[in-house]
């Protein structure tokens, strides 16, 4: 994992906030489009600072 990964969480979680919303705007996207949403892979280790290792301090990017 990258630093800058951490912080498009964030951005991604108002993004799909905004989608799933009550809003015209929203039901006028989900009405006209397919978002396809791919989740982080390392969530364990990302909420702890830990980039590139899980919470097992295993370097996910080489094992």
């Amino acid at each position: 994992m990258h630093p800058g990964e951490t912080n498009a969480n964030w951005m991604m979680n108002g993004l799909l906030d905004f989608l799933l919303g009550d809003t015209f705007k929203a039901k006028l996207l989900r009405d006209n489009f397919v978002f396809k949403v791919i989740p982080i892979i390392n969530p364990d280790g990302v909420i702890n600072g830990n980039y590139r290792c899980s919470m097992a301090v295993v370097d996910l990017n080489r094992k």
